[in-house]
Parts: structure tokens; C-alpha cells; sequence
């Protein structure tokens, strides 16, 4: 419903029919409208705290093997990929206070660049840290706010600016040459968020 015609047009009624239940039943499981989203929103929100555990939970010497573009693509993919399956996503959790879900998002970040960029200092790591989430978050609100509605367009390019800007960061370091191009991405993780909303 919400994929179809966003936020608002979420009503109790239209949400009782779709589930086939009376009106009355819908107000006795939530007290109005923003409650039950806030349930769709707090639903997405352990969706993405499940792939951020997953993700920190790979060994710095994976993180190392992979090329940047590799990185990227298993840092970001499993978003990717759990926002394509439920596209009530960024209409849900868009103006929502994500504070706790920006901060395990850059916690990841934050565990895989530390990995490959040994021997930086804390306050350049965050730096770099605040900057990819910068870019990632920037282009989600960009393609939710775009009147065509292309947040397919910034789902399929986001992810090449980050590896781009990790690249960069790699042979800023003197990293570029170090063997990192011989290992492509591990398999994907499991089972984050598999349910559709």
C-alpha cells in the first residue's frame, strides 16, 4: 500500500480492508495511523541492525581480500537488495529519526574501512566513515525526494560512487597495489529481512 501510493495514503480502513479485517480490529492492535507505521518503520529497522550484525561480524582478512568495488558491493548490497523487497522502505523511514540505525550503519563502515586501511588514525577513519554515509544517505533521500521517483537510479549508482571514493581513498594510502584486485566478493550473507511488508 504504502509502495503504491506512499505515507499518505495510508488509511486505518484502507489498511482493514487490505487485511481483511474490520476497522474496529485494526484500532485495537494500534490507536491510530502513525502507530502502525511506526510498527512498519520499527519492522525495517531490525531488518537493517540484523544485515549491519552480519556484516560486522566478517573478519578484517575478507574485508582485506576483496577490491574496493567489492567492498562496496558487500557492504551495501544486502540494503540494496532488502529495499528492492519491500518497497514501502524509503516512504516508510523516510523524516523518521534513524540516529540508531545511521550509527550501526557507520559502526560497519567504520569496522570494514578499518580493516583495509590499517595504520590511519581515528579521526581520519571517522572522516572517511562520515562522508561514505554522507553519500550513501544523501542519494536515498535524493531518490525518494525525486519527482520521478529514480530511487532505482540511485540504488544502482550510489554504490559505484562509494567504491570510487574507497578506490581513491586506497591509492591515497599507497593500498591500491597491494594484491587487492585478485579476490572478488565473498557470498552474499543470509536471511536479513527476508519478510516482505
Amino acid at each position: 500500500m504504502v509502495a503504491e501510493g506512499g505515507v499518505a495514503a495510508v488509511t486505518m480502513h484502507l489498511v482493514a480492508k487490505r487485511a481483511h479485517t474490520s476497522v474496529g480490529s485494526m484500532y485495537h492492535f494500534f490507536p491510530d495511523r502513525e502507530s502502525l507505521l511506526q510498527i512498519l518503520a520499527e519492522r525495517h529497522m531490525a531488518a537493517v541492525r540484523q544485515i549491519n550484525e552480519q556484516l560486522i561480524a566478517v573478519p578484517a582478512e575478507v574485508w582485506q581480500a576483496m577490491t574496493p568495488a567489492a567492498t562496496i558491493e558487500h557492504l551495501v548490497g544486502p540494503f540494496i537488495e532488502y529495499i528492492n523487497r519491500h518497497p514501502d522502505f524509503l516512504a516508510v523511514m523516510h523524516g523518521r529519526n534513524t540516529s540508531e540505525g545511521d550509527a550501526d550503519f557507520m559502526r560497519t563502515f567504520r569496522h570494514a574501512l578499518g580493516a583495509r586501511l590499517p595504520g590511519i588514525t581515528a579521526a581520519v577513519l571517522e572522516g572517511y566513515v562520515a562522508i561514505m554515509h554522507a553519500i550513501a544517505a544523501g542519494g536515498m533521500h535524493m531518490g525518494f525526494q525525486s519527482k520521478s521517483h529514480r530511487a532505482d537510479l540511485y540504488l544502482r549508482e550510489v554504490p559505484r560512487v562509494l567504491a570510487a571514493y574507497l578506490a581513491r581513498i586506497e591509492e591515497d594510502h599507497g593500498l591500491a597495489k597491494k594484491g587487492r584486485n585478485k579476490v572478488n566478493r565473498p557470498s552474499r550473507i543470509s536471511g536479513a529481512g527476508s519478510t516482505k511488508s
